[in-house]
């Protein structure tokens, strides 16, 4: 069953990306974007080469076992994704840019009132990084750490969203 799932969600990414692109192989919009993230965690190498592109916000993250600092490209989503504590977390990538990428702008908040960019490029490789964060329960640090995994992504073009009231801070679908 859940074989069969993962391909038909593997088929509906696929249609979606053909119906919706335009010069890229991939556009990571507000239907496609939870569907595409969870099913690149599953299927990699089905990604690499490809060009892709998204409107995201910036999120920035330290490794609470590693200390290393990390920004991101992300949405909010729904716990199962990368994360097993129960509480919503985010799905994304890391940025690799060379030039300027906006600050991240009320992280902790659940408020659409973030950096929000338009980025595309393409995965750097078909290996997640595996980042530590602090677990929470009922929003609250829990002692514990969870893992996620986050893809390279090798950004080739940034521009800032200034009208981001069409975007949904919280993807579920």
């Amino acid at each position: 069953m859940k074989h069969a799932i993962r391909h038909i969600l593997s088929a509906l990414v696929i249609l979606g990306a053909i119906l919706s692109g335009a010069g890229c192989d991939y556009v990571l919009n507000e239907r496609t974007f939870f569907k595409t993230m969870t099913n690149m965690l599953a299927f990699p190498s089905s990604y690499m080469g490809s060009e892709i592109e998204l409107d995201c916000f910036v999120y920035e993250l330290t490794d609470v076992e590693s200390g290393k600092e990390y920004i991101l490209g992300v949405r909010k989503c729904s716990s199962g994704v990368g994360c097993t504590c129960g509480n919503d977390t985010i799905i994304g990538f890391i940025l690799d840019y060379d030039g300027a990428i906006p600050a991240a702008r009320n992280q902790s908040e659940d408020t659409n009132d973030k950096a929000w960019i338009h980025i595309a490029g393409k995965l750097e490789s078909d290996t997640p990084e595996t980042i530590a964060i602090a677990a929470y329960t009922n929003g609250v640090p829990n002692g514990n750490t969870e893992y996620i995994q986050m893809f390279r992504f090798a950004v080739s073009s940034l521009s800032e969203i200034e009208d981001y009231s069409s975007l949904a801070y919280y993807v579920t679908d």
